[in-house]
């Protein structure tokens, strides 16, 4: 169908791009820190306007132009650099474009609309799952592994290819269908092609890798561990109690509650708890017993804590984070970031339990390989 409407062939359109994790992450990271910080710089000028004498230029403009130059980036050149500013240059224009949201899904064209920051994070959430299910959907297959392959090939070329970028290629080319007639003379191509000497990584990469490792040898300690476990058990009884005690506070209004429809109250009027704050509770309620669930289980496995806590993390961030962006608008970033943070310190620890874990097993089957055999 395609084709006849094109007049090209698509089987290959659905190849993916080897780096296709790193440069969706760009756009969503350049995108949401772009809107954080026009919202901080304008919430610190008092809301100035560019423009004057009847005119209003928006920087919904700005993210457009943003978004065009990434746009002829992309597809006018071939370099792996030029992709990575393409991501960066059209995640700040998104950044910009989206943060006017809230002007164009009301008729007063209300900047200022209460459930714009809701719909902004739920949007990014909903492109954060898309970029994973772009890179998880299925398993790479023999010809995206020979593509990409060819793809690296292009440094070769203009001989701009690195030690890395070559180990990756004939990664790829190992991976690749060796029947195909291209994978002899690629694997022959990398090994023959020059490498430019591995220089400096930039700026931004090397204070990124020294902070993953300084991150990474606190999360190490022991007493980190047992500080975020203070921070879990301290939390999930917190948001119980406070579930409870809400309950309880309500409890002369909840006769006016009434089944949740469609003409439900969004939000809370008179006192009453419209459907956001049942729905926050809910959700609230429910991370507060995985959070619980966790620590019983942390005298047996610690593992399975770790995992447990981590369920907990994703509840509040894709569901209680929606509904608290809601009801305090951008106030709610502080405790997104907290999850963030404690989200990462969870992994790392999880990384580091099933290592340990691993380490034990080994050494137990080397320590029954060494045993002598008990005579029968």
């Amino acid at each position: 169908m395609l084709g006849q409407i094109f007049g090209t062939r698509f089987s290959g359109i659905w190849t993916r791009a080897y780096d296709i994790g790193p440069l969706l992450d760009t756009v969503i990271i350049c995108g949401a820190g772009t809107i954080l910080v026009i919202r901080s710089e304008l919430w610190l000028t008092h809301y100035p306007q560019l423009g004057g004498h009847g005119l209003h230029i928006a920087h919904l403009l700005w993210g457009g132009a943003g978004m065009l130059i990434a746009i002829v980036l992309l597809l006018s050149f071939l370099n792996p650099v030029v992709r990575r500013v393409g991501a960066i240059v059209g995640g700040i224009g998104l950044g910009f474009f989206i943060d006017e949201l809230g002007k164009f899904v009301t008729s007063d064209n209300n900047y200022f609309f209460k459930p714009t920051a809701a719909i902004i994070y739920i949007f990014f959430i909903a492109f954060y799952i898309v970029s994973r299910a772009l890179q998880t959907r299925r398993v790479r297959s023999s010809q995206e592994y020979l593509v990409n392959a060819v793809e690296l090939a292009k440094d070769a070329a203009v001989g701009d290819l690195d030690e890395d970028e070559r180990a990756q290629a004939l990664l790829f080319l190992e991976r690749a269908d060796q029947t195909e007639p291209v994978v002899a003379p690629l694997r022959m191509l990398f090994e023959s092609a020059p490498v430019v000497p591995k220089g400096d990584p930039p700026l931004a990469q090397r204070l990124l890798e020294s902070a993953r490792a300084r991150y990474a040898s606190l999360a190490a300690k022991h007493w980190f561990t047992w500080a975020v476990t203070g921070v879990f058990l301290l939390w999930g009884l917190l948001t119980i109690i406070e579930i409870i005690s809400l309950v309880f506070a309500f409890e002369p209004h909840l006769h006016h509650q009434r089944a949740v429809k469609i003409v439900t109250p969004i939000t809370s009027k008179g006192g009453d708890y419209g459907f956001v704050e049942w729905a926050n509770i809910g959700a609230s309620f429910i991370a507060g017993l995985m959070v619980l669930w966790g620590v019983a289980r942390l005298r047996r496995s610690r593992l399975a804590a770790y995992t447990m806590w981590g369920h907990a993390l994703l509840v509040d961030i894709f569901f209680v984070q929606v509904f608290a962006f809601i009801q305090t608008q951008f106030g709610a970033c502080l405790g997104f970031l907290l999850d963030v943070v404690l989200l990462v310190s969870i992994r790392f620890m999880a990384a580091r339990e099933r290592e340990r874990i691993a380490e034990d097993r080994a050494a137990k089957e080397q320590e029954l390989a060494l045993a002598p055999a008990v005579p029968t």
